[in-house]
């Protein structure tokens, strides 16, 4: 039975607080008091075996999902596992399928917002985390520690989606973020995220956790080495990747974002599931699933979404499930980083026998029987790491050299420009 290290419990509380991307935001009559935000039992309540997430830790981890999402929508249709759907409404995919995005459009602000939203409440929970008191002092120092473990956490990976998502690589032009008032480049962006899971894996590493067994500190680690990797492979920081693969996640675990404790739907089910108007998988991937194992791990299937006109349709990703799961990372996403690290031969090992355990989860008939190149790895993350938000990634680091990369390296824009009234807020 599959693992999965990080559970998100859709609690969302939604909160009102004030940060610098937000000017002069007013306080409802009905939102949390100092002091009420500052309880212990705001970030998590402890037990003798088990520790649940309070009201402001499970947000966060709400705010992930909704963020992730609209990155990976966003970072996959820049390449080649989306476009516009047969009935487009949607204008961020027109204007990125007609390379006609412009800083003025508009269309991306509520990506912009959501991912700076998740990482203002995320460095907003662990500086809460820090501050609290409470009458067990034991129970304290580990409520504190979790706060902070969560919150340095997801404002790393927040910050790696904002990177990611608006900017292009570090030495472009272009290549800067705002963020707090300040613009701060691609690559100290990127820094910055790992000094957030550097803090994140500190706190694992107390002796508030360590001692405490209600928390599965091995499992944390792991997950905190999982976002590491992830980050030093899109950076190209190969020999980086190497040292973090041995402690990331182990067969049958996964890093992933569940939706259906609150009844709220998978956004990617939203966007691409049978109903979807505005955007549908791209043509050019369905194509590309040329063995049953690819046929497997991806399923598709035509949904008609003009009545007038029944012919056309939307290619829908028939895997994905109303409530199901948004995935992070799993096994599949580590076998294929060892393969590739293997083929470039910054470690040792066998790239045949990972990329096989990958493919043979679905159809060992499927197999390769060859060592792969790193075209073919390319092709099997395509499949089988899809709408994940790799693509652009993948392409940025010089993995991807086909059609795909071509196409985005001659794209007027390779990133979705930050919006004119987020710059003007800022007097920048």
């Amino acid at each position: 039975m599959k693992k999965s290290i990080y559970t998100l419990l859709a609690l969302a509380l939604l909160l009102t607080s004030c940060d610098s991307w937000v000017e002069n935001a007013g306080t409802p009559s009905n939102t949390l008091t100092k002091e009420q935000l500052n309880k212990s039992a705001m970030i998590a309540i402890v037990q003798t075996n088990t520790i649940s997430d309070g009201p402001l830790t499970a947000y966060v981890k709400t705010l992930q999902g909704d963020a992730a999402s609209a990155a990976f929508l966003a970072l996959g249709t820049t390449v080649d596992e989306l476009t516009e759907g047969t009935i487009p409404n949607a204008l961020l995919y027109r204007q990125i399928a007609t390379d006609n995005l412009t800083p003025t459009s508009g269309t991306q602000s509520d990506l912009w917002n959501k991912i700076h939203n998740y990482y203002a409440r995320s460095v907003e929970l662990s500086e809460i985390a820090g501050q609290i008191t409470g009458a067990n002092a034991e129970q304290t120092e580990i409520i504190k520690a979790y706060g902070k473990y969560v919150g340095h956490l997801h404002a790393g990976y927040a910050l790696q989606l904002l990177a990611e998502s608006f900017s292009t690589t570090p030495a472009a032009e272009g290549g800067s973020v705002i963020l707090n008032k300040t613009v701060v480049s691609h690559e100290a962006m990127l820094n910055q995220a790992k000094e957030q899971y550097e803090a994140a894996m500190k706190e694992v590493q107390s002796d508030a956790l360590k001692n405490y067994r209600g928390f599965d500190n091995e499992a944390a680690s792991r997950q905190i080495k999982t976002y590491e990797l992830k980050l030093a492979m899109h950076l190209g920081q190969y020999a980086e990747a190497k040292s973090l693969i041995g402690d990331a996640l182990k067969d049958g675990e996964s890093v992933e974002v569940i939706y259906n404790n609150d009844g709220t739907d998978n956004p990617l089910y939203s966007a691409i599931g049978p109903n979807s108007r505005d955007v549908q998988v791209s043509p050019s991937l369905e194509a590309a699933r040329t063995t049953d194992a690819e046929k497997k791990a991806l399923p598709l299937a035509h949904a008609s979404v003009d009545k007038k006109n029944p012919n056309r349709y939307n290619i829908y990703a028939s895997a994905l499930t109303r409530k199901g799961t948004l995935t992070i990372s799993d096994e599949n996403d580590i076998h294929l980083v060892k393969a590739e690290l293997i083929v470039r031969g910054v470690m040792t090992g066998d790239a045949l026998t990972e990329v096989n355990k990958v493919i043979g989860k679905y159809d060992t008939a499927s197999q390769l029987s060859a060592v792969p190149t790193l075209p073919q790895i390319a092709a099997l993350r395509r499949i089988f790491l899809a709408f994940r938000g790799e693509r652009t990634a993948d392409i940025r680091r010089g993995l991807e050299q086909g059609t795909a990369a071509t196409t985005w390296s001659n794209r007027k824009i390779k990133w979705l420009p930050m919006p004119e009234k987020e710059l003007q807020s800022q007097g920048l």
